[in-house]
């Protein structure tokens, strides 16, 4: 068989609509990394982001770097004969040609890999943002590439490939609920425990004033539009009404999410906060990834109403808890994506899967199908065991590796991240000391590189407007 002819026997099922489609959505994900730093960012201390920002980009290189050698084939390999894991076929993308990925399919193997990257990437760039205020920066790089390899890689083999076995269970999970969010809240409340609480946090004397709410807000944005892409994309076609339908419930439940989740502050504290509809939004975005593939609109509302009202009243879970989640991930992220799971498991709709022309479901327990629950319970146990499990057993190795202590000492907590890992920052840094009669001292500095000991001091707040306590 001439090379020719062999090529059009293997993009003979490829479409030019849905190529075009899915790398628009690949381009459109790129931006929800920077903006789950800017999220993060924006709600801690000014003297930390920095920190955070460079974190992403460098999450973005090492991930793909992981993807690149061994990750997608881990995840993506419909050749392996094992439930667990894939094998490594497309290793450094070796034996990816111009055809699909599985047969049948309408985008090639290539693109595949091209959008898949940034599901890992979102995964694990969203617990990593624990360091935030008392981790270094390299140990959680080191810690990113082996974790997606312990973990997201078999999650997503379990949860989307043919022969993984939470795949052939019955699990319904269209866009990540579990491999995506469930797993990296989980992470985060993990990392966050092993680096241990903030210095004063466990005393209940750490007050700030977070560094920027609209770094916060413009964050959520980063995150909001480009999801529409994440869970549509995933379909892999825009030649159905089920991408329609998706990205219809992706807006609604972001809708209905920041919705129930702002009032509710508002409620409590009688003041409207863009912090509370930013977390609202995403928790929207949480439920609705293992769910917009499955669910008909008005379920929509009602899961993400129901995810907003247990996402808030259990926010101070950090403090019922006794860890120190720096980022509150394990809240919006674990609870949110365990709280989709389920109910996928009550209202999953036959009807909505089908418009795909293919996918044929029994549904969940509003239509008498009761195992579905069962199903979706064993795939957020497990996902949430080996998540335990495979994250504190990597902080306790690379913790013992010399040069990669995670957690900073206590004068470079003080200082700032910024001041202590990157050579460049966004402000001035503050360091506010306790005197006897609660007085502070601040230290202010301005220009100067790590090995500088040049300090110009000021009494000065960090922000006028801000009572000296809780401006550092």
């Amino acid at each position: 068989m001439s090379a020719v002819v062999d090529f059009e026997s293997k993009v003979s099922t490829l479409s030019p609509a849905d190529m075009a489609y899915v790398a628009c959505a690949t381009v459109g994900i790129v931006a929800i990394t920077p903006g789950i730093a800017l999220f993060y960012g924006g709600s801690m201390r000014g003297k930390n982001f920095m920190t955070l920002i460079i974190q992403s980009y460098l999450t973005t290189a090492v991930i793909t770097a992981q993807w690149f050698f061994f990750g997608f084939s881990l995840a993506c390999s419909e050749t392996s004969s094992s439930s667990i894991y894939g094998n490594f076929r497309y290793g450094a993308l070796s034996n990816v040609d111009a055809g699909p990925l599985y047969e049948g399919g309408t985008i090639p193997a290539i693109q595949t890999f091209c959008f898949t990257i940034f599901f890992a990437v979102c995964t694990v760039q969203i617990f990593l943002g624990a360091i935030g205020e008392r981790g270094r920066l390299l140990p959680s790089l080191v810690l990113a590439f082996l974790w997606a390899t312990l973990c997201y890689c078999p999650f997503a083999y379990w949860v989307w490939d043919p022969n993984g076995w939470l795949y052939s269970l019955g699990d319904l999970d269209f866009a990540g609920g579990g491999p995506v969010h469930i797993s990296s809240g989980v992470a985060s409340l993990c990392y966050s425990w092993f680096l241990g609480p903030r210095q004063g946090w466990k005393e209940k004397t750490l007050k700030y004033k977070p560094y920027s709410p609209v770094m916060t807000f413009v964050g959520s944005l980063l995150i909001y539009f480009p999801w529409l892409f994440f869970n549509s994309g995933t379909m892999t076609t825009i030649s159905t009404p089920r991408t329609l339908f998706i990205m219809a419930n992706t807006q609604i439940a972001a809708s209905f999410g920041m919705i129930t989740f702002t009032f509710y502050e508002y409620c409590i504290t009688k003041k409207w906060s863009i912090q509370a509809a930013a977390e609202g939004l995403i928790v929207g975005l949480v439920f609705v990834t293992p769910a917009c593939g499955y669910l008909e609109p008005w379920a929509c509302v009602i899961g993400s109403i129901f995810t907003a009202l247990v996402c808030r009243a259990t926010y101070s879970i950090n403090e019922w808890i006794g860890i120190d989640d720096t980022t509150r991930s394990f809240n919006v992220h674990g609870i949110g994506g365990i709280v989709g799971g389920i109910v996928v498991g009550v209202f999953a709709s036959p009807r909505i899967a089908a418009m795909d022309g293919a996918t044929d479901i029994a549904g969940g327990w509003i239509f008498h199908h009761w195992k579905q629950m069962g199903y979706q319970l064993a795939a957020i146990c497990a996902i949430v065991g080996w998540t335990v499990v495979g994250t504190i057993a990597l902080c306790y190795i690379i913790n013992y590796i010399p040069g990669l202590k995670m957690r900073v000492e206590e004068d470079a907590e003080d200082m700032g991240l910024d001041f202590y890992e990157m050579a460049e920052r966004c402000d001035p840094y503050i360091e506010y000391l306790h005197g006897k009669e609660e007085e502070f001292q601040y230290q202010i500095y301005e220009g100067q590189s790590h090995s500088s000991s040049h300090v110009n001091e000021q009494q000065t707040s960090y922000d006028s407007k801000v009572p000296p306590a809780e401006s550092a």
